[in-house]
């Protein structure tokens, strides 16, 4: 018992000192409802852990705790109605699946790159064909509208599948290369690029075809065997990526699958995996990583949002207008990367305002099944009332409501727009992951960045403006992953792109070269021209012998070319005639 003690109470000094910067306690007897990310029930918003789940992560993290077997049930999320129910992997079995991963890894990466990459392209004929199939899932289980499933989701992947079969060659491919430092002239240098090994992926509900996908095919591409856990809120489509990518050739043990709520994501991180990727909230972030730090393995962490959006005062309004309401309430508001804080320049901030009122207005929201909707519902009534809370909360401050879409039923949020939000109104302090939006009058584009970077989150941004240069030089000050001019989303939805955050945002990228970086360890491999040659500063050491040391370093820095000609004769005597050789 003294050990497990002793390593939860350092537990409790990591938790408690990483910590440190989060925004204030939610009002007393408020709380909000973990999320399918969640790995355990604690405030996703805040991020805030109490003495009670500190333990809870060094139990797992340190195997004394096993995860509850709770069934997962998918649900339509406009009318509640529970469709399918799935049995919850418990730790034994999560266990199982990781070892099975651990020893079909080394024959998969030993397939010949060309292999793998038939398989990926298999995989994407399969989701071109499937298209209808996993968009009509998505609707059922997220209820996004087929549309936009398609758009958002389904053409991702299949743009990602294209770039990673270009891309892929490209990393992996490393030949040698000769160095600029004149004592290494001899050697050849090489960086090869190595898979992890097995990679855990805890993915999420919102996007959980894109988001899962964006994880698990550079992973499997690199040559790592993956152990997958979709969100227990979108079971289906979990089993429907997993059911593809079998089907495209991926072996079953190369490709594991792990249904269940966040213990069963926490039994995952504690596992015996090579790296892991969590896409999710803040808190839930926290304690992936917690799991890591207890073996040193290495994680990978895209969280919350509370992205900025700036008007400039030369922007096409309109078209402002329409692609921030687009950004802000597609798939009901709920996206890590959609505009919730909108600051618009004085000079317009009246016009705009009215156009984005008049395009909210004709919002249709409803049942994603129908072609029509607009915005669906959220995915949970508990995550409705969260929303609700928060923009009661930026009301009795002050706020107004502007604007709100006809709400079709009771499951719905209707989009929302306030004005006359304070700055502490959780509205504006918390991730709002629903369509609620607060709309804020600025002086200029300085104070503008000035508040956008005043957040604890940093994921990604937009500016709108005709003048795209001088859009481009504001984007370089916004603390953010990723920054898109005259749109929005398309930043996380472009495969040549990195996508990620800074500070509570994240750790680390997906996507683009750099996400594909992630999935594989580089070694550096250096050999010498002349197998048969000793190298100069062995030892022997003497005061000549530091001469000679000295003259190479003049003859390679010095800027004075008398000195460098000068230093060439003992420069070959060490190289040729080393005074006390051993």
């Amino acid at each position: 018992m003294g050990s497990v003690k002793s390593k939860s109470l350092t537990g409790s000094r990591m938790i408690a000192k990483a910590c440190d910067r989060l925004p204030p306690r939610p009002p007393v007897g408020y709380r909000v409802p973990s999320t399918s990310t969640c790995i355990y029930d604690y405030p996703d918003v805040h991020g805030h852990v109490t003495p009670a789940q500190q333990r809870r992560v060094m139990e797992i993290a340190t195997g004394q705790s096993a995860p509850r077997r709770r069934p997962v049930e998918s649900r339509q999320p406009s009318t509640g109605e529970v469709w399918r129910t799935f049995t919850a992997a418990s730790s034994d079995e999560v266990q199982r699946v990781v070892a099975a991963a651990r020893a079909a890894q080394p024959g998969w990466v030993a397939l010949p790159l060309g292999v793998r990459l038939q398989i990926l392209r298999r995989f994407h004929e399969l989701v071109y064909l499937r298209r209808a199939e996993i968009a009509d899932l998505l609707t059922r289980e997220v209820d996004k509208p087929a549309a936009e499933a398609l758009s958002t989701e389904v053409a991702f992947v299949l743009d990602q599948a294209r770039f990673l079969i270009k891309a892929v060659p490209r990393l992996i491919r490393s030949p040698w290369f000769g160095s600029a430092s004149l004592g290494l002239s001899r050697k050849r240098l090489r960086i090869t690029h190595e898979p992890y090994g097995v990679v855990g992926i805890i993915s999420p509900w919102n996007y959980p075809f894109m988001l899962a996908c964006s994880r698990i095919l550079p992973a499997l591409a690199t040559g790592n065997a993956v152990v997958f856990k979709p969100s227990e809120l979108t079971p289906s489509i979990g089993e429907l990526t997993h059911q593809l990518l079998l089907d495209a050739g991926v072996p079953g043990d190369v490709i594991g699958l792990v249904q269940g709520d966040g213990h069963v994501g926490a039994t995952l991180a504690a596992a015996p995996v090579d790296k892991v990727f969590f896409t999710g909230s803040v808190a839930s972030g926290r304690s992936v990583a917690m799991a890591c730090a207890t073996r040193l393995v290495p994680c990978g962490l895209e969280l919350g949002g509370s992205d900025a959006a700036i008007v400039l005062a030369d922007a096409d309004l309109a078209l402002a207008a329409s692609g921030l309401a687009w950004g802000r309430f597609t798939n009901a508001g709920q996206s890590c990367v959609a505009p919730k804080r909108l600051f618009v320049e004085d000079a317009v901030y009246d016009a705009f305002l009215s156009a984005l009122v008049g395009v909210v207005q004709k919002l249709r929201t409803g049942s994603g099944t129908d072609d029509a909707t607009d915005a669906g519902a959220v995915i949970r009534p508990e995550f409705r009332a969260v929303l609700e809370s928060q923009r009661d909360d930026a009301i009795a401050r002050g706020a107004r409501v502007v604007a709100t879409a006809p709400a079709s039923n009771a499951n719905v949020f209707p989009p929302t727009v306030l004005v006359d939000v304070p700055s502490d109104s959780r509205a504006l302090t918390e991730e709002t992951f629903g369509p609620l939006l607060a709309v804020i009058r600025v002086r200029d584009a300085d104070e503008a960045i000035t508040r956008a970077n005043a957040s604890d989150f940093g994921l990604s941004a937009s500016i709108w403006s005709r003048d795209v240069l001088r859009a481009g030089r504001l984007a370089e000050r916004l603390e953010c992953g990723t920054v898109a001019i005259n749109d929005v989303l398309l930043t996380a939805g472009t495969p040549e792109l990195p996508h990620g955050g800074v500070k509570h945002s994240g750790i680390g990228r997906a996507q683009g070269m750099e996400g594909l970086a992630e999935c594989v360890r580089t070694k550096g491999i250096i050999a010498d021209r002349l197998s048969s040659w000793r190298q100069g500063w062995w030892f022997g050491y003497s005061r000549a012998h530091r001469e000679r040391v000295d003259a190479f370093l003049t003859l390679a820095h010095s800027t004075n070319v008398v000195a460098r000609i000068a230093a060439i004769p003992n420069v070959l005597r060490m190289l040729f005639r080393p005074e006390r050789p051993l």
